[in-house]
């Protein structure tokens, strides 16, 4: 089963979608990319459905520091097909938190990896699951 470059780019695309969303505080648009019976699994929590998803999202955007700017940035990202509309992606998160001040700091806070499964809906690619974690083990699905 093949990807068509079409879906690539648009799974591609909803990565940075939860990118741009979730660093602008936009926890509206960050939770309305998630299926409404999706699962967000992270180091600091769980969350399942569209509901508990929201109330997760914007309890951890009202613990930041009004200070500082995060970034988060997805690299190295895999496919695998799982049907016609579902795909398995695989991605490295860089974690990063900037000063608002001139000069500006840049630090690292972390590094992670996602896994996820992403599903063709009526609105485009959504995600249907979404796990975080430092140490999540490479499928060799990714190479087949």
């Amino acid at each position: 089963m093949m990807i068509s470059e079409a879906d690539r780019s648009e799974i591609q695309e909803l990565l940075s979608r939860y990118c741009h969303s979730i660093d602008a505080a936009r926890g509206d648009l960050c939770a309305g990319l998630f299926t409404d019976d999706a699962t967000l699994e992270t180091p600091v929590g769980t969350a399942t459905g569209g509901t508990a998803i929201r109330a997760w999202i914007a309890e951890r955007l009202a613990m930041r520091q009004e200070d500082i700017q995060v970034r988060h940035s997805m690299l190295s990202t895999l496919l695998a097909p799982l049907t016609l509309d579902e795909v398995r992606v695989r991605s490295t998160l860089l974690y990063t938190w900037e000063t608002l001040e001139i000069p500006r700091e840049v630090s690292v806070k972390s590094t992670v990896i996602y896994e996820d499964v992403v599903r063709r809906t009526s609105s485009g690619w959504r995600f249907a699951s979404r796990r975080c974690d430092t140490r999540l083990p490479l499928d060799d699905v990714y190479f087949q």
